[in-house]
């Protein structure tokens, strides 16, 4: 146990210091090899190794494909199709914008992506129509974290990586809970539209309107439901689904909506390298980091302590959803997973977790830790898109979202059927 606090000690210090996520493990890691005598050639076989997957592949091929919907303007249309569908109920715009949310997380994965394309168009239209400032940014972060349980979802990827659990069954077990919590945020943005009071009211769109708009952005809707089903049926793996989203997403954004240039691809490349190092960089220091603690035989020893204390399953998430909350606002999603899984997987096993179920709640407590101050990064990110905003409107913003995702994790915990059902029945 004494190692274990001297090896999160040195951790947190190096944090602290300023030092990225990336390094912060890696240099931690490095030094306990030296001062515990451990092999050094294990550094540079663990970096490779940790980078050597075919299911990683499949990263950076959805953050590129990401980056084209980006800047082809997908999210656009996508708002547009939802908008003109519901504007005229309560709280029509509000739930156009959750809907978008939705169906752009189904298609990049990115929660920040999909913060930043729906915020750019629903902010302006929101405030324009009389929607309360706060509840809009709330909304927009909130509706973005969609992006990681909505499938394709990367973390969902590096848990598959780490666990060697099917990543398609991963992505399954998100859909169900992502339509639930889509549902939820829905339900409380009626109410609280509703409850003000303070939006203009518009007229229905005519079916005409409505058709027409639906089949000139058809490409882009159905692009989710070629990646999902083609997981599904087995058709293709996750990484195959992903080149093939990648693909089919170049197609229609320059010759169908032919809204990319090719002076677009330098900015699109640039971004996609940037983020794809950055989360390859935190998984060879995070894995290279869980090696050292397992020469130190620390995942051995919180299993003793776990099946020494006699925890059971229900007390262990419970501990586990305290620990994610208190990790969420000091560091970003990817860190969290790779830094806690590898001490975990063994516990998971020794209690009988199902890692499928367990890996919802998890995305989901990422989700929530996507809109916790003072590191969530769609904070962040809406704050950048509304020039108007400030951080402390958007933390009251995203409050009331914050517990309706708890309430979501009360609802995975009390009923895994939601995540295990549909991954028991795939192909």
């Amino acid at each position: 146990m004494l190692n274990f606090i001297i090896v999160i000690g040195l951790l947190l210090v190096t944090l602290f210091l300023g030092l990225p996520v990336a390094f912060s493990l890696g240099v931690t890691a490095t030094f306990l090899i030296f001062v515990f005598d451990l092999p050094i050639n294990i550094i540079g076989q663990v970096i490779y190794s940790s980078l050597d997957s075919f299911v990683l592949l499949s990263i950076p091929l959805f953050v590129m494909m990401s980056q084209i919907l980006l800047e082809g303007k997908v999210g656009d249309d996508l708002f547009n199709v939802m908008n003109v569908w519901v504007r005229h109920l309560p709280g029509g715009l509000a739930v156009a914008t959750i809907l978008s949310c939705a169906f752009f997380a189904a298609i990049t994965g990115s929660s920040a992506a999909t913060a930043a394309t729906i915020g750019m168009v629903a902010i302006p239209a929101l405030i324009e129509r009389g929607y309360e400032r706060r509840f809009t940014l709330g909304l927009l972060a909130a509706g973005g974290t969609l992006g990681i349980l909505i499938p394709p979802s990367i973390p969902m990827i590096l848990y598959g990586a780490i666990t060697e659990e099917s990543v398609g069954k991963l992505f399954i077990a998100g859909i169900i809970p992502g339509i639930i919590l889509t549902l939820i945020f829905i339900i409380y943005a009626v109410y609280k539209s509703s409850k003000g009071g303070a939006y203009n009211v518009v007229e229905a769109a005519s079916w005409n309107e409505r058709w027409e708009i639906t089949s000139k952005n058809i490409w882009g809707i159905i692009l989710p439901f070629i990646i999902i089903g083609g997981i599904y049926t087995g058709i293709f793996t996750p990484t195959e689904a992903a080149g093939v989203g990648l693909g089919y997403s170049l197609f229609i954004c320059l010759f169908i909506y032919k809204t990319l240039k090719l002076k677009d691809f330098k900015k699109i490349f640039l971004k996609s390298v940037e983020t794809s190092c950055m989360i390859a960089l935190i998984i060879a220091g995070a894995i290279l980091f869980g090696q050292v603690m397992t020469y130190l035989e620390i995942p051995q020893t919180l299993t003793s302590l776990v099946i020494e204390k006699n925890f059971s399953p229900l007390m262990f998430v419970i501990a586990m959803n305290i620990l994610m909350l208190l990790l969420g606002c000091i560091l970003e999603t990817v860190s969290i997973i790779l830094l806690t899984m590898p001490l975990i997987i063994s516990i998971l096993h020794v209690l009988h977790i199902d890692p499928i179920w367990y890996a919802v709640i998890l995305v989901i407590n990422m989700e929530m830790a996507l809109i916790t101050p003072p590191v969530g990064i769609n904070l962040y990110v809406i704050n950048g898109v509304d020039s108007e905003s400030n951080m402390a409107d958007i933390i009251k913003g995203v409050w009331p979202f914050m517990l309706l995702i708890v309430l979501m994790i009360v609802l995975i915990i009390a009923f895994p059927p939601l995540c295990t059902w549909l991954p028991s029945i795939m192909k």
